[in-house]
This record gives structure tokens, sequence and C-alpha cells, in this order.
């Protein structure tokens, strides 16, 4: 670990530290029993999201390496030797979120040892390189092959609820489109799709061709009035402003477009009409006479 990944990280549990304090003297006041991370997400706190978002935009700076694809393929060999709902859960707790939890108490350590070692180029992760895969894998077997969508939802809550540096390493792109997809499919959920989208721009969580593919499906799927008529207890107005809320959520930002400007324009500009219609006497030419030119050009030619 070199000083200044010792230096950045100590910074990053710096933050982490003042914004857990705050929010348990926030509790206190309040007298409410909260968990430290509970506002995590869709934060009513504006130092949260920030947070978070500074912690994301450097969680996209870790490389992902051959020992990392190794270990995740492992570990999905591990899940698919799971018979039942039941046993792969117990998978889970111990082998994803306990993990998490002792990645993240083993750089707490790293970073307040002294002195530190400026030499050492081991990388430093707060969470394992395949945490957000496994997390989305986990969130998607659930659904799909064992039909349990509200244990996939748990998955994502726990996730998110479990630290600060769980929620913005784990639940990155692949796990919200898993959200997304859950909520959409299995409840007919548009306000939970709405506030998923919603949470991944808050937070600086980027939407890939999936989020975008997900959004254009229940723009398509809400537009069959059969289906909305028959499941949804929303009013028209509500669902479409929800459907127009999505639509600019999902937009990408265009680059700006370098257009042509247009020449101002002067009375030179219509020059190029007036000659057009000038009557000139020297090429012979007039309208309705293509006919007779025709010939003549023929008679000239024999």
């Amino acid at each position: 670990m070199t000083a200044r990944e010792i230096s950045a990280f100590d910074e990053m549990f710096n933050m982490i530290f003042d914004v857990v304090t705050e929010q348990k003297l926030n509790t206190a006041n309040s007298q409410r029993t909260l968990a430290p991370t509970a506002g995590v997400g869709k934060s009513r706190m504006p130092e949260m999201n920030d947070l978070a978002y500074r912690l994301r935009q450097h969680s996209k700076k870790v490389k992902w390496t051959s020992e990392a694809d190794e270990e995740l393929d492992r570990k999905r060999e591990e899940m698919d030797l799971c018979d039942t709902d039941q046993q792969l859960l117990d998978w889970a707790m111990r082998e994803v979120f306990n993990e998490s939890q002792r990645y993240e108490e083993a750089a707490r350590r790293a970073v307040s040892s002294t002195p530190p070692d400026p030499d050492t180029s081991q990388p430093l992760h707060l969470q394992p390189p395949s945490y957000p895969h496994l997390t989305a894998t986990l969130m998607r077997t659930f659904r799909d092959k064992y039909a349990d969508p509200y244990l996939a939802l748990s998955i994502f809550d726990h996730a998110r609820h479990l630290s600060i540096a769980s929620y913005v390493f784990g639940c990155t792109t692949p796990a919200y489109n898993e959200l997304i997809e859950t909520r959409w499919r299995c409840f007919r959920d548009l306000r939970g799709v709405c506030d998923a989208l919603e949470e991944m721009r808050v937070n600086g969580v980027e939407m890939d061709t999936k989020t975008r593919g997900l959004a254009e499906m229940v723009r398509r799927q809400v537009g069959e009035r059969n289906l909305w008529e028959e499941e949804t207890s929303l009013g028209s107005g509500e669902v479409w402003t929800m459907v127009q809320r999505i639509e600019k959520l999902t937009a990408r930002e265009g680059s700006k477009r370098h257009t042509q400007q247009g020449k101002r324009w002067t009375p030179n500009s219509e020059v190029w009409q007036s000659n057009a219609l000038r009557k000139e006497s020297k090429d012979g030419w007039e309208f309705g006479r293509w006919g007779d030119e025709q010939g003549r050009l023929s008679e000239a030619r024999s």
C-alpha cells in the first residue's frame, strides 16, 4: 500500500466515521432507534448522498485482475452447488456478506496502522472486487431459479444497509438493474422503478445499455392499457407523470452538437433568385419551348 493510497483511504474512513457519528447524534436527539446506515441510499441527508457519490467515484477506479476473475468463477460454482434457496442464503451470508465485513475491517486496520509502509504497492480494497457481481447474481438467482422475488429484493436491501462501503461498492449498476427488473417483472411496481432510477442518478451510479433497455420495456408495457386497467391502482395522470420522469432519468447526456451557424441574411442573399428569373436573349431558352429546342438540335445534328 503506497503512502498516497493510505492517505486517500484514511480520508474516506474519516468521512464515514463523521457521517455515522452525526447520524447517531441526530438519532439520540430525536429519540428514535435507527441503524447508523439506515439512511444510505436516497438519503434525506445531503452529506450522506455526497459521501456515497464521492466513494462511488473512487470505486470506479478499482482495477479488475485475473485473480479477481478466478475468485468470481470459483464462487459462482459454489453458488451452483447449492440445492435449495436456504442453502444459497446461508452461503451468501457466510461467503459474501461476512466477507464484505472482513474486508472493511481489514482495510480499517491497515489505514490506522502506524507507521504505514510507503514502499508497499499492495492495493487496499474496501470490498472484494467480486462483491458487486455476486450481489447481482444472487438477486437474479433467487428471482429466476427459486421464484422468490422478495428474497431478491432483500439481498439488495441487506447489501445497502450492511455498511456504507457495502452500499457503494456492492449496489452498483448490475445490482440496480436486477432491482429494477425484479420490481417491474414481479410486482409491476412503477413507482419502485422510478425511485430506483432516481437513486442511481442521485448517487452517481452509471446507467448502462441494460438499464435503458429495462426503462424502455417499462415504458412500452405501461402503454398497454389493458395491463394497467387490471393491475394498477394509480391514476392515469400519476402513471404518465412517472413515465415522463423515467424518460428524463434515462436520457443520455448528449454532447454539444457542433452545428453550422447560418449566415446572416442580407439583400445579396437572394441575388441568385433574381438572376435565375432574368430573361437572357443569348441562351435561346424559354419556358414551354423545350420541344422546339429539341427539334432545332435534331435538325442541326442532321
